[in-house]
């Protein structure tokens, strides 16, 4: 006979019997419960945290990026803005060029307007020049051209030039006569008026 199978059959059954069951409970186990599963599930209160907090974090970036497209509109109209008041300036520089150079031109009419002629002839052609002034004088106030008032009004050294010492005395200031006709443009001081002036008496 085999002594071999002998001692297979001689083998302990209980031993046989306990290792069956720890297969059947190792194999019955949630694998959830192991330890490694257990140490890797989720915290819901770190998950929460978590939202939170990139939540958060994509507000701030929204509101950089409204608070970027805040300024880039604000820019652009300052800068509209800029550009509207200089392109002002520049044809507010151009007009008052322009009209500078004509001051002689009128300068010169209205020192031949206030010539005394005897002839028709002569009065003809004052009526024409007075017809030329008045077109041209009509034009350049479209333009903003003011006359600067003279005779009778208050001297002021901001608009009058006077050619002459004030005589003596305390009464007001006035203008006496125009020497030089004095312009604004728009508002503008062109040329101040070259002017007489006297004081004004306390009876007046």
């Amino acid at each position: 006979m085999d002594n071999s199978q002998d001692s297979a059959s001689d083998a302990d059954p209980g031993v046989e019997t306990v290792a069956a069951a720890e297969v059947e409970v190792l194999l019955e186990q949630d694998p959830e419960d192991s330890p490694e599963a257990v140490k890797g599930a989720a915290d819901p209160a770190e998950e929460l945290a978590q939202a939170l907090e990139d939540l958060r974090a994509a507000e701030q970036r929204a509101d950089a990026s409204h608070q970027s497209y805040l300024r880039a509109v604000a820019d652009l109209d300052n800068y509209r803005k800029r550009m509207r008041r200089e392109q002002g300036a520049i044809a507010s520089r151009a007009s008052g060029q322009t009209v500078v150079s004509l001051l002689p031109v009128l300068d010169s009419f209205d020192a031949a307007l206030v010539l005394e002629v005897s002839s028709e002839e002569d009065q003809n052609v004052l009526s024409g020049m007075r017809a030329t002034y008045d077109l041209m004088m009509g034009t350049l106030q479209n333009q903003g051209l003011e006359i600067i008032p003279t005779a009778g009004e208050e001297f002021s050294p901001e608009v009058h030039e006077p050619i002459n010492a004030p005589p003596p005395g305390d009464g007001e200031l006035v203008v006496a006569n125009e020497v030089r006709r004095g312009y604004r443009l728009k508002g503008r001081l062109l040329r101040a008026s070259l002017v007489m002036v006297t004081r004004r008496s306390e009876s007046e």
